[in-house]
C-alpha cells in the first residue's frame, strides 16, 4: 500500500489572516473609489463655478461696453439736481464682507425673463446676503428715475460670492475705489477702465479678474 499524502488543509488561523487580508485590500479600493468619486465631483463643482465666473464678467462686459454718460453742462435740472446719465462706483458692508457697488447707466437693456424693448437703463451690479451667504445680482431698470430697491426681485448672477470688488482706473492710471462721473472730485470724467475681481466657491476659491476698457457714449452725439 502507498502511505498516506502529507497534503493538509488550512487551520483556522490561516483562514482568519486571509479574511483579514481580503478585507484590508477591500477596504483600501474603497478608500480609492470614494476618493476618485469626491474628486470628481470636486471637478464638476469646480467647473461649474468657473463657468459661472465667466458668466458673470461677461454680462457686466457687455453692459459696459454700451456705457451711456453726459457732461454736466448739458444736462438740464429739473426736480433732482442729480445727473441720472452717470458712473458711479461705491464700497459698503455686507455680510461682515466689504463689496462693491458699481451703477450706470447702459444702451444695452436686456433684463432677464423679459422682452426687451429700446432705451437707456440703469445697470446695477450689487451684493446681498441671504441665509448667510451673499449673492450677486444684476438689476437692469429702463424707468429709473424713481430710488432704487434692492429688494424689488432683482435677478441673481451668482450665489456663494466670496469677493466682488471693482476699481475704476482714472486717466493717470490710478485704481479709485470710488467715483462718481459727475463730482469735480473725479474731474465729471467717464473712467478710462474698469477692473473687476469675482471670486466664489464652496470648498476652494475661485477667482476671476477682468479689465474692461470703456468706450463711453456721451449723449452730445447722439
Amino acid at each position: 500500500m502507498r502511505a498516506a499524502s502529507d497534503q493538509r488543509g488550512f487551520t483556522l488561523m490561516e483562514i482568519l489572516i486571509a479574511i483579514t487580508i481580503m478585507g484590508l485590500v477591500m477596504a483600501s479600493i474603497g478608500t480609492a473609489f470614494s476618493q476618485l468619486s469626491r474628486g470628481a465631483k470636486a471637478l464638476e463643482s469646480g467647473g461649474k463655478e468657473s463657468i459661472a465666473l465667466g458668466d458673470a464678467l461677461r454680462w457686466l462686459g457687455r453692459d459696459l461696453e454700451a456705457l451711456y454718460v453726459e457732461r454736466i453742462p448739458l444736462y438740464t435740472t429739473g426736480e433732482s439736481n442729480e445727473d441720472p446719465y452717470r458712473i458711479t462706483l461705491s464700497q459698503e458692508r455686507v455680510g461682515g464682507a466689504s463689496v462693491s457697488l458699481l451703477r450706470f447707466t447702459s444702451l444695452d437693456h436686456l433684463p432677464f425673463g423679459e422682452a426687451a424693448s429700446q432705451g437707456v437703463a440703469e445697470i446695477v451690479y450689487f451684493v446681498t446676503e441671504v441665509d448667510g451667504a451673499l449673492w450677486l445680482h444684476r438689476s437692469d431698470r429702463l424707468f429709473f428715475h424713481d430710488p432704487f430697491d434692492r429688494d424689488a426681485g432683482h435677478p441673481v448672477m451668482m450665489k456663494g460670492v466670496r469677493a466682488f470688488q471693482v476699481v475704476c482706473i482714472d486717466a493717470d492710471g490710478n485704481e479709485q475705489e470710488r467715483w462718481d462721473s459727475d463730482s469735480d472730485t473725479y474731474g465729471q470724467a467717464t473712467p478710462v477702465a474698469v477692473k473687476v475681481r469675482l471670486s466664489t466657491g464652496s470648498r476652494t476659491e475661485r477667482s476671476m479678474e477682468a479689465l474692461f476698457i470703456l468706450r463711453s457714449v456721451r449723449k452730445e452725439i447722439l
